[in-house]
């Protein structure tokens, strides 16, 4: 499994564009992709224009091969505009687990 981390800046003012972009377009299409495991996507409390956008993949080769999908582009398109940077890091998860409820 791979956890895909992406902090994502936001124009002041653009925060609940950007959040109604991401709940009504951006999440559906990107839960298109196969190799898709699970999506969660929040708004920062000390920094309301930052949020933060943590997929699991089943793997860096399905991730990948996501990014040519029309339904990726379609991710892509829906926030483009009124984001001011961020960053992003994947990692390789192990297969350990706590057995924590949610």
């Amino acid at each position: 499994m791979l956890l895909e981390i992406a902090e994502i800046d936001v124009r002041p003012g653009a925060e609940d564009t950007f959040a109604k972009a991401m709940r009504e377009t951006g999440v559906p299409e990107l839960a298109a992709c196969e190799g898709v495991v699970s999506i969660r996507f929040g708004r920062g409390v000390e920094n309301p224009s930052r949020f933060t956008f943590n997929v699991v993949w089943t793997s860096m080769d399905a991730h990948i091969a996501a990014r040519k999908l029309d339904s990726f582009g379609r991710f892509r398109a829906a926030f483009g505009d009124v984001t001011t940077g961020g960053s992003m890091h994947h990692y390789e998860m192990d297969e350990a687990v706590a057995g924590l409820s949610a």
